[in-house]
């Protein structure tokens, strides 16, 4: 079993029955989600708008491997100078463990 994850039994009251409780806890998993998604989401929208547009980028997001001049989205530079579409980065911040360059792990932070 996973580190701080813990099985259960669980006793069903009146007949004193014990049904295993198949669906395991993550602590660590539970200790590290965000308290609150709707600031996550607003606190990652707020740093993509931040991060400078880039109107003539060249190569291809290493997110979505698709080619910038073949998007009309718009193309946002992080800290470190990586370029992604705009929803890419948005993506792999609120879904992503760490506010960091899907490319060079940079730390991005507003």
């Amino acid at each position: 079993m996973a580190s701080g994850s813990a099985k259960f039994h669980v006793v069903v009251s009146g007949n004193n029955s014990v049904i295993p409780f198949t669906q395991q806890f993550d602590l660590d998993e539970a200790i590290t989600m965000p308290e609150n998604p709707q600031s996550r989401q607003q606190e990652v929208t707020r740093l993509v708008s931040d991060m400078p547009t880039v109107s003539y980028a060249t190569g291809s997001c290493s997110v979505c491997m698709e080619s910038f001049w073949q998007s009309e989205e718009a193309a946002r530079q992080v800290p470190c100078g990586h370029v992604y579409h705009h929803n890419c980065i948005t993506d792999w911040l609120l879904n992503g463990d760490s506010n960091s360059c899907p490319l060079c792990r940079h730390e991005i932070s507003g």
